[in-house]
């Protein structure tokens, strides 16, 4: 391995932003991939996630870019938002003494910010396919001056479909264009591609580390969603770690748990992907520091992340794949110390965790969770509002049934209020219609209430039910009146 980044011959004002972001010695891909791009051919670069691939196709085309120039010189293609914003960010922290503009297109944001700013100079487009595609056919965006196009996760692309809108751009792209190809695994559609876009690329493969280490203790609990996050904080005390990283796949999921747990008592920190740079910097500073003992995190702002004394690792939400299975659990048990992964799964995800096991080579147990005082309370906390909501519910029911009531007897009402001169015997009349009226509602109401009744199984029991009729029948005769004869 190359013992600098100064002994590939980078540009002093690339070498400060290495420096900058305090990168030490170049990574297997780095060291391999880099050489090769420099001396400008087409590569294809084989390597797991978080093994340095970003740096690897950026510090050379960042050490070959004329600033002076208005064009754009490289595009890099990216599956997800999340990445192309990653990306993008990386860019410009490494190319900030080169005064390099990048821009990042994706999905999700006003395009017509985007098209503002692609009026001014940009060096670097960093965008998905769908986007870029976009711009390219509302005559906003042109490649026809780029030297580097970088295929950044290309398994990943060919996996959601986005084959037929790289290949369009990729025509609109000069042809004697550098390609550039980065995946952690090579299915055939990808082979494909390069074979037709790219010029006897060599292939540089890295192989995977160990894929889980096995001091590494990986279990799961079968949890109801519902039950998710009391069962977190039940398993955190139960745990009693001593620095945890807690995995979820979204913004607003890391900030509710980060919420939860700091409501429970835990010194808990939000990581995720819309934090500024200088604040990410900060709470990982702190927690290498144990200021904190939990961080709260999504995939996308965990890349790269290295703290030793990691003792656990929880997914919360569980991983679609298995190379973010593996990034998130080998966070802990790093300098060959020991650690725990733990996943809270739905029902459902079972057969996901059987083909992690198997993908991993790693056994991974389900286990038991025993209910401690929050699952419990948390139950009891949800039948009590199931309950609330049924009362307000039958509440509101009544008093609908009760305004029809009203509604029903109103014109009744409102002609015996009239103050004008009627036929002798009307009000009577109306007052026995009224009557008449109040009886039937009641007799339908006892029906509606027996049929209910029935249906929820309280029916009377037969012995009871001839009880009720001898005691009706003994009082109707008591209170006969006798017969007169005239």
């Amino acid at each position: 391995m190359a013992k600098s980044f100064a002994s590939f011959g980078f540009r002093p004002e690339l070498m400060q932003g290495i420096q900058d972001l305090y990168y030490k010695e170049p990574t297997p891909i780095q060291e391999e991939a880099i050489p090769l791009i420099l001396e400008g051919k087409d590569v294809i670069g084989q390597a797991q996630t978080g093994t340095g691939k970003t740096a690897a196709f950026m510090l050379p085309i960042l050490n070959r870019l004329d600033a002076g120039k208005r064009d754009i010189q490289a595009l890099i293609l990216t599956p997800t938002r999340e990445l192309s914003i990653q990306i993008a960010k990386e860019v410009e922290k490494l190319g900030k003494h080169l005064h390099v503009n990048v821009l990042s297109l994706h999905g999700g944001t006003d395009i017509d910010r985007q098209l503002s700013k692609l009026k001014s100079t940009v060096h670097i487009v960093v965008g998905t396919p769908g986007r870029v595609l976009d711009h390219m056919q509302r005559g906003s965006l042109h490649f026809g001056r780029i030297s580097t196009l970088v295929l950044d996760e290309a398994d990943k692309m060919m996996e959601m479909g986005f084959l037929e809108d790289v290949e369009q751009v990729i025509v609109h792209t000069p042809s004697q264009r550098q390609v550039l190809l980065f995946s952690a695994t090579m299915p055939d559609m990808v082979k494909r591609l390069a074979h037709r876009f790219m010029k006897q690329p060599p292939h540089i493969k890295i192989e995977g580390k160990q894929k889980t280490v096995e001091k590494i203790e990986q279990f799961y609990y079968v949890v109801n969603q519902s039950d998710k996050t009391d069962a977190l904080v039940d398993v955190l005390e139960q745990e009693q770690p001593f620095l945890t990283i807690v995995f979820a796949n979204t913004q607003v999921r890391v900030q509710q748990l980060t919420a939860r747990l700091q409501e429970n008592g835990f010194q808990a920190q939000a990581l995720y992907g819309d934090l500024s740079q200088s604040k990410r910097e900060q709470l990982m500073r702190h927690f290498r520091e144990m200021r904190f003992q939990y961080l709260v995190a999504t995939d996308i702002a965990a890349r790269g992340l290295d703290v030793e004394g990691v003792s656990h690792v929880i997914n919360y939400d569980l991983p679609n794949d298995v190379e973010s299975y593996i990034h998130r659990v080998g966070r802990t048990g790093r300098a060959g110390q020991s650690g725990k992964a733990i996943s809270l799964i739905s029902p459902r995800q079972k057969n996901l965790m059987s083909r992690f096991a198997k993908a991993t080579k790693a056994s991974i147990e389900e286990r038991i969770l025993e209910p401690g005082r929050h699952l419990d309370a948390g139950r009891r906390q949800r039948a009590l509002e199931r309950e609330a909501h049924f009362i307000e519910l039958r509440a509101k029911q009544a008093k609908e049934q009760q305004k029809e009531k009203e509604k029903e007897f109103a014109p009744v009402r409102e002609a015996l209020k009239k103050k004008a001169k009627v036929k002798p015997g009307y009000k009577k009349k109306l007052a026995r219609e009224l009557e008449e009226l109040q009886m039937r509602y009641e007799k339908n109401r006892r029906k509606a209430e027996a049929i209910a009744a029935r249906k929820a199984g309280k029916t009377v029991k037969p012995a009871d039910a001839k009880k009720a009729g001898r005691g009706k029948a003994g009082r109707g005769a008591k209170g006969a009146r006798p017969f007169r004869q005239n």
